[in-house]
């Protein structure tokens, strides 16, 4: 064997410098030069870098190849460019410009757009229900029509990755790969997380009066800690999933590290809804993956209770929730969102069909000296509202902006994703995927009771790839892999 690999790199011709390499040498070094001393940095970046881009993607012109890439793509793009009046962040527009490419190439190749299946088209119908509300919300409420669609499809903003990978998971090698992808993206949103509490110096003031005493609030490249929190949700279930389903050492050593640094994020985001929902999320997936053995999952669960108890001054915030919740209620997050939830019954009650409609301007009410909690009302908006808010709560923020219309397009969205979940479990091959994809889902939605950040791309990106991965499972054979316990 080793002569043959002798006899193999003896036959490659060694390169040669020709007067065509000399002059393609000549030519960069003047463009370098140019740009190195004639342009702005940010131009030479965008310059060297789209023609890197343009140099790989000649090389692999295919979806399935650049589908790899967008996890990542999508969990670092939340930078917005200013366009008009639009707010594009970055990853959405990477994923107008992949969703073109897909399209593209399958009407080039006459291959099909999608994969057919009941769960599917009910999201799609849920869909239309939600472009029904935001009709009614323009020509009906009267609403600014630039705000009612920027707002009204900030939910299903990143639905073609629902679409797109299942057609382009159509083998095991590829389902194994973008499950990868999804771990390194997690991997380096958790490293970036952790780094970022190891280089706090000054402890988070806004805690401190509340009587938590904490270095600041990681958010990792999202933003926000509650934001970073429910990207984590969706994405260690996965994370743990992949480390009894690959068969790599060095992919199970991969996805044990994303797992346990996005276990150390969500607590360093100091987020008690995203402490609860990724204790919730992987106890779901590993007491699946070991049913035959319930003790494991429980002397896990044991052994992580231990860990708070053990660093209970630094995770007070999130401890006061189990062992104090009586004291939850005097705090002004509770309170702002006492007040506001019962603002927002008013206004369901005020228009419950149509609600105040997708793209109202809001306004703040009844803000006092002692805690800084308001009611958020909303007015028709007559011109571009740069951001809008979520309203702490997915639920409410449907009720009140679509009333019951747009109420039933959340609500039928949810129940596509779980009767998708029940038939991978009848008949998957990849139950325990199937199974991880849920329980972040499950998870996720409970922490959208009290919050509302799956409209930032960021985030909504994880859910409709989380949503996609359950829809592959869904199309995938009848005998399930073995799994290593």
């Amino acid at each position: 064997m080793t002569g043959g690999i002798s006899r193999r790199l003896e036959s490659i011709t060694p390169g040669r410098l020709t007067f065509v390499g000399v002059l393609v040498l000549l030519a960069g070094t003047v463009v370098y030069f140019l740009f190195r001393f004639y342009f702005p940095p940010i131009t030479r970046y965008l310059f060297f870098g789209g023609a890197a881009f343009l140099a790989v993607f000649f090389l692999r012109p295919y979806p399935s190849f650049w589908m790899l890439a967008m996890p990542t793509v999508f969990m670092a793009g939340g930078a917005t460019i200013p366009f008009g009046d639009f707010n594009p962040a970055v990853a959405t527009i990477a994923l107008f410009g992949f969703t073109l490419f897909f399209v593209a190439d399958r009407l080039l190749w006459n291959r099909p757009l999608f994969v057919p299946s009941r769960p599917l088209f009910w999201l799609f119908a849920a869909l239309a229900v939600q472009v029904c509300s935001i009709f009614i919300s323009i020509h009906i409420i009267g609403q600014y029509h630039v705000n009612a669609v920027r707002e009204g499809f900030g939910l299903y903003l990143f639905i073609p990755m629902a679409v797109m990978v299942p057609v382009l998971c159509s083998d095991d090698d590829r389902m194994l790969l973008v499950l990868r992808a999804v771990v390194v993206a997690l991997l380096a949103a958790s490293a970036i997380g952790v780094a970022q509490y190891f280089s706090i110096t000054e402890f988070s003031r806004v805690d401190m009066g509340l009587g938590y005493v904490y270095r600041g609030r990681v958010s990792s490249l999202f933003g926000s800690g509650n934001i970073f929190a429910g990207y984590l949700e969706l994405t260690i279930p996965l994370a743990v999933a992949l480390l009894f389903r690959d068969r790599s050492a060095v992919w199970k050593a991969v996805s044990l590290t994303a797992a346990l640094l996005g276990m150390l994020s969500v607590l360093y985001t100091f987020s008690r809804g995203g402490l609860v929902s990724v204790f919730l999320g992987v106890g779901l997936t590993l007491m699946y993956i070991f049913r035959s053995r319930p003790w494991i999952p429980v002397v896990i669960g044991a052994l992580a209770v231990l860990l708070l108890v053990q660093n209970a001054d630094t995770f007070e915030r999130q401890m006061s929730f189990f062992v104090n919740p009586q004291e939850q209620i005097t705090q002004p997050t509770i309170l702002h969102r006492y007040v506001s939830y019962r603002g927002f019954v008013q206004q369901i009650r005020e228009s419950p069909i149509f609600g105040v409609g997708w793209g109202a301007r809001e306004h703040f009410w009844g803000r006092s000296r002692l805690y800084s909690f308001w009611e958020v009302r909303h007015v028709v908006s007559t011109g571009a509202v740069r951001l809008f808010g979520g309203l702490n709560s997915l639920f409410f923020n449907q009720a009140v902006k679509g009333g019951a219309v747009g109420l039933l397009s959340v609500l039928m969205m949810f129940a596509a994703v779980y009767s998708a979940f029940l038939g991978a479990m009848r008949r998957s091959i990849e139950k325990v995927v199937a199974v991880a994809a849920t329980a972040g889902i499950f998870s996720f939605m409970v922490h959208l009771l009290v919050d509302s950040f799956i409209i930032f791309p960021t985030v909504n990106s994880a859910f409709w790839i989380s949503v996609g991965i359950l829809l592959t499972a869904l199309a995938r054979g009848r005998e399930e892999p073995s799994v290593s316990t």
